[in-house]
């Protein structure tokens, strides 16, 4: 096989090349950053990662509020403190999501009574259309940088 053409271009596609191969590093941390965004808009707004707003407290709760006004999930920062999304090696997210978050995921029961589940992240059979979207909007703009 013979080659033809301008040598010097070489170090040009070289250089592309490796610049593609660090696209799914880049891609993974806005990707992160834009599911925390979406995390912290759920406090916010008082809903699940779906726009379902959390089920209302309870009398006996708001009673203890500092801030009746405020959404389920929001009187502390303790909630929003406990979820980390941070990008890993490669091109993966990591979302962890810690106590005193946790129990409300699903629900909880414990000597204090019980709770309804006021979801955080989303259920694993369905990534919610906005999270789809920040997703593929990330990837699609780290390859074309």
């Amino acid at each position: 096989m013979a080659w033809s053409g301008d040598i010097s271009q070489m170090d040009h596609l070289a250089d592309r090349i490796a610049d593609l191969a660090e696209v799914p590093s880049r891609a993974a941390k806005r990707v992160s950053l834009e599911l925390g965004s979406l995390l912290q808009e759920e406090f916010d707004e008082g809903h699940d990662p779906y726009g379902t707003a959390w089920k209302p407290l309870v009398e006996a709760t708001l009673a203890k509020r500092s801030q009746t006004s405020l959404p389920p999930l929001t009187d502390t920062a303790k909630m929003r403190a406990s979820l980390r999304v941070r990008p890993m090696r490669g091109a993966g997210v990591a979302i962890t999501i810690d106590h005193p978050a946790a129990p409300h995921q699903t629900g909880w029961v414990g000597p204090q009574g019980s709770g309804p589940a006021r979801p955080i992240l989303p259920a694993r059979s369905e990534l919610p259309a906005e999270w789809v979207d920040a997703i593929e909007s990330s990837i699609v703009r780290e390859v074309r940088a």
